[in-house]
């Protein structure tokens, strides 16, 4: 209020000076107009050539909520168990794990799954629920299977599928030899 007053007392001092004429042939000053300066408003004076505006806040900007899509991917790691041409008797019981790491961007979750895409599913049911794991974290992924009972190689390909069924990642891979029993002689 202080400075309102001051204010104030500045512009009509300026005002009364600029309508004192010092002599009866000047040109009369042009009459000044005073008004309230509303409370909360803006109380200096315009300098000369510039306009005060009011003081109001600029527009706030709504946040974009726009969802950026996050991409699937993934790296094999290693064979946590039976390595590659692991050697394995008929009608064995292989408990096949391989470790693998999220390299994308999308979180698994429910949905995702371990899909049997070509070669022999050595007695494993076509599909395994993905182990959740978020983006740039590690998984093993388990599948147990039966060795045919037939000698020689097999192999089995596996891959992961995202919650629509759309293939990703690296193919995963199972390969064993499967061997003759030896016959016994008598």
């Amino acid at each position: 209020m202080r400075r309102y007053l001051i204010l104030l007392s500045l512009i009509l001092t300026a005002c009364a000076a600029a309508t004192r004429t010092t002599a009866p042939n000047d040109i009369p000053a042009a009459p000044v107009v005073i008004a309230a300066t509303p409370p909360g408003a803006a109380t200096r004076s315009p300098e000369p050539g510039f306009t005060l505006l009011p003081a109001t806040p600029p527009s706030p900007v709504p946040p974009t909520n726009t969802p950026v899509p996050c991409a699937n991917d993934a790296q094999f790691v290693s064979d946590v168990t039976v390595p590659d041409f692991t050697q394995l008797v008929p009608g064995a019981l292989i408990d096949k794990r391989w470790a693998v790491r999220n390299t994308g961007t999308c979180d698994w979750g429910p949905g995702y799954r371990l899909a049997f895409v070509e070669g022999n599913a050595m007695n494993a049911p076509g599909e395994h629920a993905l182990y959740p794991a978020r983006a740039g974290g590690e998984a093993v992924l388990q599948i147990n299977m039966v060795a045919p009972d037939a000698p020689g190689e097999y192999t089995g390909k596996w891959q992961l599928r995202d919650s629509e069924g759309i293939p990703f990642g690296q193919v995963l891979f199972i390969k064993v030899t499967v061997i003759a029993l030896p016959t016994l002689q008598p």
